[in-house]
């Protein structure tokens, strides 16, 4: 027996050896290959469950948890995420033991946009922006409570730049209202609380937009409630759809070719003459659709009931389509009948901007963000009617591309726009009309949703840099917005 054991000695003992060096340098549980094991499975467990904006560092058995946090219970919902994510702790179980967290400010959305829509089963799809994670769950859960339990299709995500105050509680007003009308859909941008909505009953209707006129401020409501429309134009999966009555073939005819010829893709005609159709809107339909056929999504109705809006136009467009859009259909109003008012809701969409392809904004940021106007306006033509601060309607392309760039710059740069006049006139009309030129396009980029205070306007007479305006080519180039500065808040 003692031979044996002498024997097994030397083998016991390599065993020994050999389990050492596996658990020093093999084993899971060695620090290193524990942390790396740890700092993998967090990371897939916050990917896992949509924290697409964290990830974690280990140190040990210790996450230090990181990324652009758009909210605090946010940071707190990911650090839990993470403490279960490898089992519970411990020195001979493994896992996280303690979450650190060391998260920044997420970037601000601008503009903040929550919305809901009443789907006509009576059911809610919500989307946009929720200031945390809780407002979101309350949200949804008023939401089943007033479909009678039908859960809502929910596609809320949770960003920092929320405008404070009662946000929660004038989201709530708009789906209440959405639950009291028979189908539409409300949008609350920044502090505005836009509701477009039908209901039959002219009482209904009334309550549920004085209810929206008299939000508490600093928000405020912007009702548009009304009956069954007579005639639609309407973005859809299938195309473009014009539906409803018309008084005559001719209109029918006018109203399809006015389609076909703005918008791109498939035109389906389902209108029908009524020649009892009262008079007076036809025109403003014309002067509109060649525009809402652009436009990426929405719909334009004409309501005839008395109290209703009238003529209606609600989609997403381009911003010079939007914006040629309202001064044309302002012009025309000019001469219409004011018992029939036009009501136009747009909602800006981002257009490509070929000159920025390639340019990575976030490396030094007013550099890049320069560089881009520079090329949109290098690119592109952005000129004025002679003598007059009005943009030219050939300027639209270089108008969108320059707005979709200003997005695209860090949030906290400025912009100084900088207007140019004519040589044309004393030196102090042309300054005043280079501000005036400069501020247009300032009002511009504002109403496709840019924070104002970034922005600032200057004028300028003939040429700034020096250049001749004596000639029609140097006039020419006076009407147009010469320079985009780019400014920190330290310039």
């Amino acid at each position: 027996m003692k031979v044996l054991d002498y024997l097994l000695a030397p083998l016991a003992l390599a065993g020994l050896v050999a389990t050492g060096w596996w658990g020093l340098y093999q084993s899971p549980q060695r620090p290193a290959n524990l942390a790396a094991q740890l700092e993998q499975d967090a990371n897939a467990a916050l990917a896992r469950n949509g924290y697409d904006w964290a990830h974690v560092r280990m140190k040990g058995q210790r996450a230090v948890l990181q990324g652009p946090a758009p909210s605090d219970d946010a940071a707190m919902a990911a650090a839990e995420t993470v403490l279960r994510s490898a089992g519970p702790g411990g020195v001979v179980v493994g896992g996280v033991t303690v979450v650190e967290v060391a998260v920044d400010p997420g970037k601000p959305v601008s503009p903040y946009v929550w919305r809901a829509e009443k789907t006509p089963d009576g059911a809610f799809i919500l989307s946009g922006h929720a200031p945390s994670e809780r407002i979101a769950e309350q949200l949804a859960e008023e939401a089943r409570r007033l479909a009678d339990g039908q859960s809502p299709q929910n596609g809320m995500k949770v960003a920092a730049g929320w405008p404070g105050g009662n946000w929660q509680g004038v989201a709530r007003l708009g789906l209440d209202i959405l639950a009291e009308a028979e189908s539409g859909t409300v949008r609350l941008t920044d502090k505005t609380l836009r509701v477009s909505a039908v209901e039959t009953d002219p009482a209904v209707r009334a309550d549920l937009s004085a209810r929206v006129k008299n939000l508490a401020a600093p928000y405020k409501g912007e009702p548009l409630i009304h009956g069954l429309a007579t005639w639609t134009a309407k973005h859809t999966e299938e195309g473009l759809v014009l539906d409803g009555k018309v008084p005559d073939e001719v209109a029918r005819q006018s109203l399809m070719g006015l389609a076909q010829a703005n918008f791109s893709g498939n035109v389906i005609d389902r209108m029908e003459t009524a020649p009892d159709m009262p008079a007076g809107w036809l025109e403003a339909v014309r002067t509109g659709l060649p525009y809402f056929a652009r436009f990426r999504a929405g719909e334009m109705g004409f309501y005839p009931s008395a109290g209703d809006a009238g003529l209606a136009i609600e989609g997403e467009a381009a911003p010079s389509t939007a914006y040629f859009l309202k001064r044309d259909m302002a012009a025309a109003a000019a001469g219409a009948d004011p018992t029939a008012p036009v009501t136009i809701w747009t909602y800006p969409a981002d257009v490509p901007v070929p000159e920025a392809d390639g340019i990575d904004f976030s490396t030094e940021p007013a550099a890049v963000c320069q560089q881009a106007f520079d090329a949109v306006l290098d690119a592109n033509e952005l000129s004025f009617e002679a003598g007059s601060a009005a943009v030219s309607r050939e300027s639209g392309p270089a108008l969108d591309r320059l707005v979709t760039v200003s997005h695209l710059c860090a949030p906290d740069l400025l912009i100084e726009i900088v207007g140019q006049g004519d040589s044309d006139g004393e030196a102090g009309a042309t300054i005043a009309l280079g501000r005036a030129r400069a501020e247009a396009v300032m009002t511009y980029i504002v109403s496709a949703g840019f924070d104002p205070a970034r922005l600032s306007a200057v004028g300028y007479g003939p040429d700034p840099s020096g250049q001749s305006n004596d000639t029609a080519e140097g006039r020419a180039a006076g009407r147009r917005i010469v320079e985009f500065r780019v400014r920190t808040r330290s310039d």
